[in-house]
């Protein structure tokens, strides 16, 4: 699909910044995509790009701005795209003493928005944090960062917080993520195998199990694996 208008002109409505800091990477890996396909990527590649080709993708860039943006590169870099964009990096993603504080606190203050975010939703909240503070030169573990994953959990990840506290063994995040994906998965078969309808369909399997020992079961599968 083209990443031009309808009218064939200029980039899609898509790739527009709105001035949000938290977006600004996201932003930027779609806009140097963009870059790519219009053939321009070499601008941000090359030590010294192209003049006119910088000034292109410069012409390109104030189309997806806003004002506030626009108005941190059109003085001191007019016409000069690579530059343009090294000025928008330095300032959204930055390193100064006040973003990392307020990046540590975003990271500690975490906390799952139980009923509106999935276990997708929240991991990404986190390791967007996560990456910000590393992109500003600070050190934040995969032990540190899952520490601070759990301790935002709502009381119904009780049971997957003992089992992941309990582990001998030190999870890297990418472990973490499989075990809280497959944690979730269990909770939603539980709640399906609560609904009255699922119940009757399950009984001919599970004939002989008390209710307790139903409505444990997935639990159990996934602390049997995490343990194992």
């Amino acid at each position: 699909m083209s990443s031009r208008t309808s009218t064939g002109y200029g980039p899609s409505t898509r790739l527009i910044f709105d001035g949000d800091e938290a977006k600004y990477e996201l932003w930027e890996v779609k806009f140097k995509g963009y870059l790519l396909v219009q053939k321009l990527h070499g601008v941000v590649r090359d030590a010294n790009p192209d003049a006119e080709k910088n000034a292109q993708v410069f012409a390109e860039l104030v189309q997806v701005l806003d004002d506030k943006s626009i108005n941190l590169i059109i003085r001191d870099a007019d016409d000069d795209g690579k530059k343009a964009l090294a000025i928008l990096r330095s300032h959204y993603v930055g390193t100064s003493k006040p973003r990392i504080i307020s990046l540590y606190h975003e990271l500690c203050s975490l906390r799952m928005d139980t009923g509106v975010e999935t276990a997708t939703d929240y991991m990404i909240r986190a390791e967007t944090a996560a990456t910000s503070l590393k992109t500003a030169g600070e050190t934040v573990s995969d032990s540190l960062l899952i520490a601070m994953m759990l301790k935002g959990l709502p009381p119904s990840y009780k049971t997957f917080c003992t089992v992941i506290t309990q582990k001998e063994k030190i999870m890297t995040f990418a472990e973490f993520k499989v075990a809280f994906r497959s944690f979730e998965e269990s909770e939603k078969c539980q709640a399906t195998l609560s609904n009255g309808d699922s119940v009757m369909k399950f009984s001919s399997r599970v004939k002989g199990k008390s209710k307790q020992q139903q409505r444990w079961e997935p639990q159990s599968h996934f602390l049997k694996t995490m343990l194992n």
